[in-house]
């Protein structure tokens, strides 16, 4: 009996280290709430990912990555405050003329703590880096990265994965958030 209840628990331990995050026990989709929420705002104030540059006014050329084929631009007209704190940059990166990513920088441990605290609060405990101050989400359609490097100088980065895996794709690389 003993040996019986030893190997149900290594084929549940084994079954469950395999289990994909985006599927319930049941095998439909079991997305945490939080996770539900980042794929369905699908990016960030009015602007969606996947959205068409002609869509966006007042841009401003801020520089272009030939390695990735992204081209980033800000906006001329954009409210540099996010909730209660202030950021210092905001970024947006096409692909093919395609909104990939959006950039958010800010500077300062307080405005750090309370854009890193913002996002916990509105998406849960995040999947954290390996000695590093990084942790990130990852939803169906968009993923999502908070990063501080060096102390007091943090970076966000809303993706769509959709984009991202094309862009991947055509550079023969793994798609974006496997490995």
């Amino acid at each position: 009996m003993k040996s019986l209840a030893a190997i149900l628990l290594l084929v549940l331990s084994a079954l469950a280290s395999q289990a994909d995050p985006h599927t319930g026990t049941n095998g439909r989709p079991g997305l945490a709430p939080s996770i539900r929420i980042l794929d369905k705002k699908n990016g960030f104030r009015e602007t969606t990912l996947g959205a068409d540059i002609h869509s966006f006014r007042h841009l401003v050329l801020e520089r272009t990555d030939a390695s990735t084929q992204t081209t980033y631009y800000t906006r001329s007209t954009e409210n540099l405050k996010v909730g209660s704190f202030r950021v210092t940059g905001i970024s947006y990166g096409f692909y093919k003329d395609k909104l990939c990513s959006i950039e958010v920088r800010t500077m300062g441990d307080t405005n750090c703590r309370a854009i890193h605290q913002f996002l916990l609060d509105e998406y849960g405990q995040g999947q954290r880096l390996a000695s590093t101050k990084s942790e990130y989400w990852i939803g169906r359609q968009v993923s999502l990265r908070y990063t501080e490097v060096p102390q007091g100088y943090a970076t966000v980065m809303l993706s769509s994965k959709a984009l991202m895996d094309q862009r991947m794709a055509e550079r023969k690389m793994p798609a974006f958030g496997t490995a």
